[in-house]
């Protein structure tokens, strides 16, 4: 079972949030997790792929896009949702 951390609803909730708060509010996990994700994912893959590295707002944009089309990865730990969001958003060719 999930702890309340890894559960993909929680970390929706507050990438929502995000979004919604004042700037002086907001808490910036959701944009620093993703942006975490995605740099396990350039040293896996090699290279950026064109993915926005710094940019921590449009990482967010694109995943809660991902997350309202697959409501399937909310049972399953919340990296294996902001993983698979991240790849369709900046698809990168196969390493030879």
């Amino acid at each position: 079972m999930l702890t309340p951390p890894q559960r993909p609803r929680a970390f929706l909730f507050r990438c929502r949030q995000q979004g919604r708060l004042p700037s002086a509010l907001t808490n910036p996990a959701c944009g620093a997790y993703l942006q975490g994700v995605l740099d396990m994912m350039i040293v896996a893959r090699g290279s950026e792929c064109g993915a926005p590295r710094y940019d921590r707002n449009r990482l967010r944009s694109a995943y809660l896009r991902w997350a309202e089309d697959n409501s399937y990865f909310m049972d399953v730990h919340m990296v294996a949702g902001a993983e698979q969001a991240l790849a369709e958003a900046w698809p990168c060719a196969p390493r030879r």
